[in-house]
């Protein structure tokens, strides 16, 4: 009795002032009013881009289990963020981590499919190894895919930067302003390094100055020469000196390092190519050089 007394004077000391509390119709119509606007505005503004797969909103909504699901799949949330930020991509980090949560759920049920098929046939045949292949393919995948992209990208903007600033070293010649000269430059080049750049106009009312802009773009790509250009454009502003000659510097440099990557890429090429070249041409200058003699032991037999 004196247990059912303190479980009923709990539950009416929990709902007590919210059933004494006095809610007229008037304050009724504006919480309903206020829920449709909300609502209203969420369906208007809403990104078409954004999917609303099954535990997607959750998983937006909910920051601990993202990271507990991310950790348990070993997946990267900060670091692929920003790969998908650079590359802009429509692809959220949400759904990044439900694929690879569906990856590891299928090589999970795959391994213990095989496991079990060992245990009762004593013998596994690759027939039988190829679905937990398959399944550990879908698993690294999306990481593997976006790591490639990023990877090109940073390639594509490294190879881009003397040809460009090249262009920005002639019109700070010919009495432009640095940041007239990038600009200029960037809106007429279609390369990815010239839209980066063009994208600049917007960063800066973010970042409030156009060096500091440059220098976060820089250092969100993480190539180098961009980086020593940045810092480099940055430094002589403040000092008030010319860039001209840093930048035929830096050019001139940029210039010589992709020298020295193709003279090692094709020195690497020729490696890998000498064992097709010995199986072409080794063969049949070994029937050429042979052949006479085998064919003349052949006749005095």
């Amino acid at each position: 009795m004196l247990t059912s007394w303190l479980i009923g004077l709990g539950v009416l000391l929990w709902f007590g002032p919210s059933c004494l509390t006095e809610r007229n119709e008037y304050q009724r119509l504006l919480d309903r009013v206020e829920s449709e606007q909300v609502q209203q505005f969420t369906q208007l503004f809403k990104d078409a881009s954004v999917r609303s797969w099954p535990w997607m909103i959750r998983l937006r909504k909910d920051q601990r289990l993202r990271e507990k699901l991310s950790r348990l799949v070993g997946l990267d949330l900060e670091r692929t963020a920003d790969t998908l930020s650079r590359l802009r991509l429509a692809v959220s980090v949400e759904e990044i981590l439900l694929v690879r949560l569906g990856g590891s759920i299928i090589l999970l049920g795959l391994l213990f499919y095989t496991a079990a098929l060992y245990s009762w046939q004593k013998t596994i045949s690759t027939v039988d190894v190829l679905p937990l292949l398959g399944g550990l393919g879908f698993f690294l995948c999306p990481t593997w895919l976006l790591n490639r992209l990023d990877d090109r990208a940073k390639r594509q903007i490294r190879s881009q930067v003397p040809a460009f600033f090249s262009i920005v070293q002639a019109l700070v010649e010919a009495g432009m302003p640095i940041y007239g000269a990038v600009m200029a430059t960037a809106k007429r080049a279609r390369s990815r390094l010239g839209r980066e750049l063009a994208s600049l106009e917007l960063a800066e009312k973010r970042h409030g100055n156009w060096r500091r802009a440059l220098e976060e773009l820089a250092f969100r790509w993480s190539v180098d020469s961009l980086m020593s250009i940045a810092a480099d454009i940055d430094e002589a502003i403040t000092k008030g000196t010319s860039i001209s000659e840093l930048l035929a510097m830096h050019i001139e440099e940029h210039l010589r390092q992709q020298e020295d990557e193709a003279a090692a890429q094709v020195n690497r090429l020729t490696v890998r190519l000498l064992p097709l070249l010995i199986v072409c041409m080794g063969v049949p200058l070994l029937f050429l050089v042979m052949g006479p003699s085998f064919i003349g032991i052949r006749e005095q037999l």
